[in-house]
């Protein structure tokens, strides 16, 4: 009867520290691999870069303050007119249109976002692209007009 019992224990400890030694492998694998990305994110949305021109508490302050600007577009976020001058998924293209405002002598905040609009974010890229490529103030400007112009955020 001895001789049985040996005979089964022996196995279930080899079982058992076979087991253990497979788990402790999977956990240590997990936690060397553990980044995690977000899929959904990735692909319905785009971190921008917008240039902030002002905040306003009226749709008339913003009104009146705006009339110098060729273009520009406006969000209301916490029952305030935040006004953009430029929009950009590119920091250094933002940079650029930064430059150029405050060489016409205005003040701008950059501040960052996200755009859901799938056909908006495959025109800014495009925009992206070709802003980047240009460093004449006539072109920096045109290609930002367009840029705006095509915004919609949905």
């Amino acid at each position: 009867m001895i001789f049985m019992k040996k005979t089964y224990l022996i196995p279930a400890i080899i079982s058992i520290i076979i087991g253990f030694m497979v788990g402790k492998a999977m956990c240590d694998e997990y936690h060397t691999t553990s980044e995690t990305k977000t899929v959904f994110q990735a692909t319905n949305s785009l971190t921008v870069y917008y240039l902030q021109y002002g905040v306003y508490s009226s749709k008339e302050n913003m009104e009146k303050s705006v009339l110098q600007l060729p273009y520009y577009i406006y969000q209301i976020e916490d029952n305030q007119y935040h006004v953009y001058i430029g929009v950009s998924s590119k920091e250094e293209n933002l940079k650029k249109l930064q430059d150029y405002f405050h060489s016409l002598g205005y003040n701008t905040y950059k501040k960052e976002g996200m755009i859901r609009n799938q056909k908006y974010i495959e025109t800014l890229n495009v925009l992206d692209e070709m802003l980047s490529k240009v460093s004449d103030s006539k072109n920096i400007d045109e290609i930002n007009q367009k840029i705006l112009e095509n915004y919609k955020e949905v």
